[in-house]
């Protein structure tokens, strides 16, 4: 078995090995109640939003730690719902180090205008079943905005009958029983007119520290508007990113999604690991040559793929999801080097580090192996709890 120098930074190798797998997924999710009038929803929510082909605008993302405003990124944005087709042009370049991002699905180019370079990755990704459409027919629905089908309901006979927070009506389950889904009003997102839902865990465990907030189109049903707020070790954090300046289905050509650069920039194309993606454990289990881990992860969570890595690394890896929250599981031939001088916790009898950042890891070697559990909104003392699941076994 052949390792990497043992200098490589661990969040290198991660980015490597999980290389579309931890894809960053904002949960759903500012503002407050606007009127108490129930909005009239005249047409079925799953078809209105797969109308939306395209659209242009403006994307703001920001960052707040304990309320303060730690990063903010604002790009003029082309983008295809439910794929990999992007165009963004970063109107904060200075802060950045690629001001233009450009992707035809399968290829990437990052384009940094001041050195004239221009860095190639070829993308792979999971099975790539859209579930958006369905989760924000769910959302509408538990909502009682809708009936399972999509169709309109009156107060007198929604059979969920909830109105603004503002009323005192006590928030709706989802169909799943985790989550809690309310109509928290209505309000305007760059002049458009959308709804807002409020989703919060249905238990008073530790996810309860977890809030999202939803805006929705009031025609499309596309989300303008995604904010998330969550606390772990005793820092709250929240992500709100919003569209305006919104123009739905404006009739692009293939052009839009190819990249723009002069012959005398520089091209170097990223080194990636081949990635073979499964719908299960099982089937991940059959085809690779690592023993695949059987982590213990919470009830929320389910299976949204596998991944068998081989190239620079080999690996295998298992990436759970519940409504927007991710748990990722690795394993790599390639130790880490964890020493017990810089232990922060115990893994199956092994020093174990965390890596704090917007992605959280726990991270451990194992019998010439690494192991790694991310998580994103999910708390440290979780994470350690399903990377113990793994433990250390031969």
């Amino acid at each position: 078995m052949r390792l990497l120098p043992p200098r490589l930074d661990r969040r290198t190798l991660l980015a490597l090995l999980l290389l579309g797998v931890a894809l960053p997924t904002v949960l759903w999710a500012s503002g407050d109640a606007i009127g108490d009038e129930r909005p009239s929803i005249d047409s079925n929510v799953t078809e209105r939003y797969r109308s939306v082909d395209a659209l242009t605008g403006m994307q703001t993302t920001t960052v707040r730690t304990n309320g303060t405003v730690t990063s903010r990124n604002v790009a003029d944005v082309t983008l295809v719902p439910g794929t990999d087709r992007k165009r963004m042009r970063f109107r904060n370049a200075s802060d950045r180090r690629y001001e233009r991002q450009v992707s035809n699905g399968s290829t990437l180019w990052l384009h940094d205008t001041d050195a004239n370079a221009v860095t190639v990755v070829e993308l792979t990704g999971p099975p790539t079943d859209s579930r958006t459409a369905a989760r924000l027919q769910r959302l509408v629905t538990a909502a009682g905005l809708t009936d399972d089908a999509g169709r309109p309901q009156s107060v007198g006979v929604s059979p969920l009958p909830v109105l603004p927070r503002h009323t005192g009506v006590a928030p709706q389950t989802d169909a799943d029983g985790r989550y809690t889904v309310e109509f928290a009003g209505t309000d305007t997102v760059g002049g458009r007119s959308v709804h807002m839902l409020e989703i919060a865990p249905a238990s008073n465990r530790s996810e309860a520290r977890y809030r999202q907030r939803l805006w929705v189109d009031t025609e499309r049903f596309y989300p303008l508007r995604k904010q998330t707020t969550w606390t772990a070790d005793g820092t709250r954090r929240s992500v709100t990113t919003t569209y305006t300046n919104v123009t739905v289905n404006p009739g692009l050509s293939e052009d839009e999604f190819r990249p723009e650069f002069d012959d005398n920039a520089t091209i170097r194309r990223e080194d990636s690991p081949t990635t073979e993606w499964y719908r299960s454990r099982t089937a991940l289990e059959v085809r690779s040559s690592l023993s695949v881990p059987k982590p213990t992860v919470p009830p929320a969570f389910e299976l949204a793929y596998a991944t068998r890595t081989t190239g620079r690394i080999d690996g295998v890896g298992l990436r759970y999801v519940a409504d927007g929250r991710e748990l990722t599981v690795a394993k790599f031939n390639y130790t880490l080097d964890v020493s017990p001088g810089e232990r922060d916790v115990t893994v199956g009898g092994q020093p174990a580090v965390f890596d704090r950042g917007p992605t959280t890891s726990i991270a451990w070697d194992c019998d010439g192996y690494g192991y790694t559990v991310r998580g994103k909104g999910v708390a440290t003392d979780r994470l350690t709890e399903v990377a113990r699941s793994v433990g250390c076994r031969a």
